[in-house]
């Protein structure tokens, strides 16, 4: 296993100095960003007519530009890093559009000597990728839980019955406020955001992030301790659908043990009160990827990461707290067409954290490599 490991970390640190070459090539011929500043309101309005996708209230982040297609009635968001153009999500608009759609971005993007990817696609629409020359490499597993039948009674659910009632008997408390937000509560918000970062920086992308503007959008869920002070919150994302999902989440890192169980379990239950039917926990990066011997060998390698980096990224970790919770998982992949994946991976990599100095994400694979070994 060390053997194959080592070789693999290799390529990747490589693939990595290729691709960093590669990108102050490509640098020179960069795309004029679109302006999503000017196009938020006509978004909005679009997405409340149509609805969207599992990712697509991470579009009021404003870290990514849009293209509409066939004539404007499908909503793409996507953002470009070196020679790759890489869409969020599933194209939104009517069903019947997407084939075309997807095929206009194939389109555009050659038209400007690029190539598109598409990233945490749902199963759903594969066979239309597949029909436009797509292969797909699974990214991980979104978690589902169906809010009519959640329950925390029963053997099943002693222990997270016990870890509320305990925060209840100790004066806990829990609320969700909707905006428009005072200075003052977006302020202690920030306050627990920065204190969970620590030295940590935000990513972006498809990983969301802290900022006044994106905070403000939100109805968001809040524990507070007996004192009245903010110990953990979360942003509830909604659509029309009866469907919420929930998004940032953050807490103060001296917190009580249980702290997050209890604010998901109040989240669910403020949830089914309201009428939703289903509740996402987002997705756990490469849970279940390569995991049986008949997986492809590309997702066999990624596997390592899952099994071996949790020192950079709590893979397993995170899996476990959403399996304590998740009814269902719905895989998600990645699109993509000729090209070498190492590089697409590395590439999406940088993407999501922010493009950091290279030799950042060098050190980083060394480290893991050490771990490994």
């Amino acid at each position: 296993m060390f053997d194959t490991t080592l070789w693999y970390f290799s390529i990747l640190i490589i693939v990595f100095f290729i691709f960093y070459k590669i990108n102050k090539l490509n640098a020179k011929n960069k795309l004029t960003p679109s302006n999503i500043d000017s196009q938020l309101d006509r978004v909005i309005g679009f997405l409340e007519e149509h609805g969207g996708n599992h990712v697509s209230h991470l579009i009021l982040l404003q870290d990514k530009d849009v293209y509409w297609a066939v004539k404007d009635q499908v909503l793409m968001v996507y953002k470009r890093i070196g020679n790759k153009l890489v869409v969020l999500g599933d194209p939104i608009g009517a069903e019947s559009l997407i084939p075309e759609s997807i095929k206009e971005f194939q389109e555009y993007s050659v038209s400007k000597g690029l190539k598109p990817i598409f990233y945490q696609i749902s199963p759903r629409f594969m066979h239309l990728y597949h029909d436009t020359g797509y292969r797909f490499l699974k990214l991980g597993e979104e978690g589902i839980v169906n809010l009519p039948n959640f329950s925390i009674e029963g053997k099943q659910g002693a222990k997270l019955r016990t870890r509320l009632n305990k925060f209840v008997r100790n004066s806990y408390t829990f609320s969700v406020t909707l905006p428009p937000y005072s200075k003052e509560v977006i302020s202690e918000l920030k306050g627990v955001s920065d204190s969970w970062l620590g030295n940590q920086k935000e990513k972006g992308f498809s990983v969301v992030s802290f900022s006044e503007e994106y905070v403000s959008c939100f109805p968001i869920a809040v524990l507070n301790d007996p004192q009245g002070k903010v110990i953990a919150f979360a942003t509830l994302a909604t659509d029309h659908k009866k469907s919420i999902t929930i998004d940032l989440m953050r807490k103060l890192p001296d917190s009580p043990h249980g702290t997050m169980d209890v604010l998901f379990i109040q989240i669910f239950k403020w949830a089914k009160e309201h009428g939703y039917q289903n509740c996402s926990l987002g997705m756990a990066p490469l849970s279940n990827v390569g995991d049986c011997k008949y997986s492809f060998k590309s997702e066999k390698f990624i596997r390592l990461a899952y099994l071996h980096g949790n020192s950079l990224y709590n893979f397993k970790g995170l899996k476990e707290f959403k399996s304590k919770f998740a009814c269902g998982w719905e895989p998600k992949y990645l699109a993509y067409r000729k090209t070498f994946l190492p590089v697409v991976i590395i590439q999406l990599l940088l993407l999501i954290n922010s493009t950091p100095h290279p030799k950042n994400v060098v050190d980083k694979i060394k480290y893991l490599l050490k771990k490994t070994g």
